[in-house]
């Protein structure tokens, strides 16, 4: 580990603050110093630690691509804290242990306790179980957080922890006016001469220049954050910034060049969008009725038809004395025209014994993408009869954007009386991944509960094969195939809005 380059690290190796937040760009050394900081605190401060990633591949990789050559280069210092029969999923430091934990299992964040949950790239790993990790440190005083990873967007991952931290931005003196200042993007790149330049006097800044700088907290908060950019690191020239900017696309700048969230509006959609589809019409609750389920614990439901949305809510825990589909029954009798469209994947057995109790009036959804990529929503015949076949991704956009569309779906009742249901889509938020292709695609992922976001799209996927009258079949596209009626209604045009809604 080298400062000459990377003097801003120097600060933040040496702080030991409980909660921590580095918001930053890639490959800045970011998690060489963590592995080295963590050992440190085990082997002189003496604390237990949980250092979680992504995966638990990631782990594998991370332990033979950089903790155990660490540990190899530096046999007189770091080998010898070091037992000769530690795992790639943890090492003993002295006489504490740093565990080396994936966020994709619940059952991760339950064998251990700590004193210390650092946790690496935050924005990839799974919200929830991290949340999780935070029980282990209940079992000893005074747990300590720390968080860091390039950002994604803003309200989501890392960037929720930097929000509650003092913003320490990187601060330089330009050498030719001798003025403070923070390094920022546009104002300090010359887009003509495409070099760095002072933002005050508009002289060139020197890589000398930018290396040697301080930290300044720019606000307070209980967090003890840092913001690293590839404006920053003295190796990165004008010419690689503005070429990335020039040809990469905003999200990819903002994430891994700025290191800051992205805010694109596209990729988000906030309660108070959802509310604005309230409306007074009564529903008389007539025609056929869909009961969209998520059958997690505990049981979410959101029920409609062609008027509009006019219910939602969720089951009791179940007991000794209560059976939660009692509920779901129970609609299932007062509307006997009613059909309910369940995730097949939270409870493998109450909602299957629902089916088997009410023949050609259960369907269990699948998340799945078909194979022809031509159907969203794919119904079973035959021997298949009784499922849904649907595309996760698209379902969730169409809703999503037909929301955006107020009037499109109907909100039977007031902003107070949706609002706890309008609250599960500001957990919701659009990312681009790699699939297993190589491709890159949309993905719509989750930072908190989003149980409603999916009862929704249960109950529109029914009314979208059911309510035939809801709204006139448009031209050829992606439900062609389809036996049905459409979910859209009539100001709808396929043609021209399609490209938008994929």
């Amino acid at each position: 580990m080298e400062f000459d380059n990377h003097k801003f690290m120097v600060d933040i190796i040496d702080d030991l603050s409980p909660l921590q937040v580095i918001l930053k760009a890639p490959q800045v050394g970011a998690t060489v110093s963590e592995i080295i900081k963590t050992f440190y605190a085990a082997y002189r401060m003496g604390w237990d630690i949980i250092y979680t990633l992504p995966t638990q591949s990631d782990v594998h990789d991370m332990a033979g691509g950089k903790i155990n050559r660490i540990i190899a280069q530096n046999p007189d210092s770091l080998g010898k804290l070091v037992s000769e029969h530690d795992t790639v999923e943890q090492k003993s430091v002295g006489k504490n242990i740093i565990y080396y934990r994936g966020t994709f299992t619940n059952k991760a964040a339950m064998m251990v306790s700590s004193d210390l949950n650092v946790h690496d790239e935050v924005d990839a790993s799974d919200a929830s179980v991290i949340q999780q990790y935070e029980t282990r440190l209940q079992a000893k005083a005074g747990g300590r957080r720390w968080y860091f990873s390039h950002p994604s967007l803003a309200g989501y991952g890392v960037d929720i922890y930097w929000e509650q931290s003092d913003k320490k931005e990187w601060f330089i003196t330009c050498p030719h006016c001798n003025k403070e200042q923070q390094l920022k993007w546009p104002e300090n790149i010359n887009k003509e001469t495409r070099t760095y330049q002072c933002s005050l006097c508009l002289k060139q800044l020197t890589d000398t220049s930018r290396k040697h700088g301080k930290w300044v907290s720019t606000a307070q908060g209980i967090f003890s954050g840092y913001h690293i950019s590839q404006l920053m690191c003295a190796w990165i020239s004008a010419e690689k910034i503005l070429n990335d900017f020039e040809t990469k696309d905003q999200q990819y700048f903002y994430n891994y060049v700025l290191g800051l969230p992205y805010v694109g509006s596209e990729n988000k959609i906030d309660s108070q969008t959802v509310l604005k589809n309230c409306t007074d019409r009564v529903n008389d609750q007539e025609d056929k009725i869909v009961i969209g389920v998520d059958t997690g614990l505990p049981i979410h439901y959101t029920i409609g038809n062609k008027q509009g949305i006019f219910f939602y809510g969720k089951c009791k825990a179940p007991s000794e004395f209560h059976d939660p589909y009692d509920t779901i029954e129970g609609f299932l009798k007062r509307w006997p025209k009613s059909i309910v469209v369940a995730d097949q994947g939270g409870d493998l057995i109450g909602i299957r014994k629902l089916q088997a109790k009410y023949p050609g009036r259960v369907f269990l959804c699948w998340y799945r993408r078909d194979k022809s990529g031509k159907q969203m929503i794919k119904w079973g015949t035959g021997d298949e009869f009784g499922t849904v076949v649907v595309d996760r991704n698209r379902m969730i956009q169409l809703t999503v954007e037909q929301l955006r569309e107020t009037g499109r779906i109907a909100l039977n009742g007031s902003n107070v009386e949706w609002s706890d249901f309008a609250g599960h889509f500001n957990n919701i938020f659009r990312t681009k991944k790699e699939n297993g292709l190589g491709v890159i695609e949309f993905v719509w992922e989750r930072n908190g509960p989003d149980h409603f976001v999916h009862s929704l799209c249960y109950c529109l996927v029914g009314l979208d094969k059911y309510s035939t009258n809801m709204a006139t079949v448009m031209e050829a596209g992606i439900f062609e195939e389809m036996e049905t009626g459409r979910v859209f209604d009539n100001s709808f045009n396929m043609a021209n809005n399609w490209d938008n809604v994929i």
